[in-house]
């Protein structure tokens, strides 16, 4: 009887330790499916792509290269991009000089890496030689090659008071080219215009905003214009 007791209680050991190794090769191998196999866990996106800020770049002429009149001198309290910039815009560069012409800017212009949004403010010395639209198509395209951004603004230029008529018809011509090319078309000078001329006070010469107050808002118009790029499919424009 003692003998037969001993066995019982020796089989009842064994296959409880049997159950308890089998047990745990259940509990460990889903787990292992669920990190190294073929259907890994889900892995959060990380909120910072999401979240980054759009890149920027500029090129143009005096209205966008500062006090300075060369934009690679840095941002300065007049020119608009100093007011656009923060709050989700990054300024990565660009290329802007007093006196520039299209086909200036794109015989100076370099390539900028993962641009979001290239904005080009350029015609203003175009109508002061006399030059149009057709003279200076090749030279938006030519910019627009080199920095190669994911979304290309195209500014109208602001009033001109020497050259009103002219300074509207390239603008009109302009709209239609940026159309053509499905480019996004901007006006941020609503703020400053009257007619083909400038609110009183808006400009003291005829062609620039008078100061930084009035660069304040002409950057904030722009900074509005390009936010809602931001909204745009990658690679359309429209």
């Amino acid at each position: 009887m003692h003998t037969g007791h001993v066995r019982r209680l020796l089989t009842t050991a064994l296959f409880l330790g049997l159950l308890a190794v089998l047990s745990a090769g259940v509990i460990v191998e889903p787990s292992l499916r669920d990190t190294v196999g073929t259907h890994p866990m889900p892995q959060a996106a990380d909120p910072s792509a999401r979240w980054r800020s759009l890149r920027v770049a500029i090129v143009g002429d005096s209205l966008s290269a500062g006090r300075s009149r060369f934009l690679g001198n840095g941002l300065d309290d007049e020119t608009w991009m100093t007011y656009a910039v923060g709050d989700g815009i990054e300024f990565v560069g660009g290329w802007a000089r007093s006196g520039a012409t299209p086909d200036e800017m794109a015989n100076a212009v370099r390539p900028i890496a993962d641009v979001d949004v290239l904005v080009i403010l350029a015609g203003t010395n175009a109508v002061r030689i006399g030059k149009n639209v057709a003279d200076e198509a090749a030279s938006y395209e030519q910019i627009v090659e080199v920095i190669q951004p994911e979304h290309v603004m195209v500014s109208s230029i602001p009033p001109y008071d020497a050259h009103g008529s002219a300074a509207l018809t390239y603008n009109e011509d302009l709209q239609e080219f940026t159309t053509r090319k499905r480019w996004s078309w901007i006006d941020p000078w609503d703020a400053g215009r009257d007619g083909l001329g400038w609110i009183q006070g808006f400009s003291t010469d005829g062609i620039h905003p008078a100061g930084p107050r009035q660069y304040a808002v002409l950057g904030e118009s722009f900074r509005k214009r390009i936010i809602e790029a931001s909204r745009l499919p990658r690679g359309l424009d429209v």
